[in-house]
């Protein structure tokens, strides 16, 4: 799937890339959640950061420069871990950084998650998307959501920051697992690692999400 994905980036980011002042990009892989069961564990993110890495590096058009690059993934050699301090350290860190014309590509490769919204009249369904930090904490009722999440609001106020700056931005949530759409699943539920996690994995009650 990233392989088929990073065959399109090299079709349609020829010409923004080209034109662009300089390149920068976020990768960020979440494999191991110490929090949750193993069975919520994954094995593709890391392995996805760094072929989007080897991509940007040596195939996009004109090749990102290693220090605009900064990887936040578990089993990345090298790599810082992908908290949600971290995530938000490099999103400001960035921010400041690029200037009108840059060209950002950010990557999220991990847990995605649904919680009630901290901004209820904000959401239609009354739910805040959440991806998940490795630090990723469970459902607290007295702050209303799960510890640590990386909220969509979060994210898109981010993005604006980026937006007003003239920055062109390409944004890739991994989020989802999709392998089963041509292969049968496999018979035995735990050999299935999906990338969405349900709320009730982080102890969200259902009576909230209703």
């Amino acid at each position: 799937k990233l392989g088929i994905l990073l065959s399109v980036l090299a079709i349609q980011f020829c010409a923004p890339l080209a034109d662009a002042r300089e390149n920068h990009a976020i990768l960020i892989g979440v494999s191991r959640y110490e929090t949750l069961e193993e069975q919520y564990w994954l094995n593709g993110p890391k392995n996805d950061v760094q072929l989007a890495y080897h991509y940007l590096t040596t195939a996009a058009n004109p090749a990102f420069k290693p220090e605009n690059i900064r990887i936040l993934a578990d089993g990345v050699d090298g790599a810082e871990l992908p908290t949600l301090s971290s995530i938000r350290n490099s999103f400001a860190a960035l921010a400041e950084k690029v200037e009108d014309g840059d060209f950002v590509y950010l990557h999220f490769a991990g847990h995605g998650t649904q919680a009630p919204a901290l901004k209820d009249q904000e959401e239609l369904d009354g739910l805040d998307e959440v991806f998940l930090p490795i630090d990723i904490g469970l459902w607290s009722d007295t702050v209303g959501t799960v510890e640590n999440g990386l909220v969509d609001d979060e994210i898109g106020a981010f993005l604006d920051k980026l937006t007003t700056k003239g920055v062109d931005v390409w944004v890739v949530f991994d989020t989802c697992h999709s392998g089963t759409a041509t292969r049968a699943a496999p018979v035995f539920e735990d050999q299935i690692r999906l990338r969405k996690l349900a709320p009730k994995a982080l102890g969200v009650p259902p009576e909230v999400l209703s």
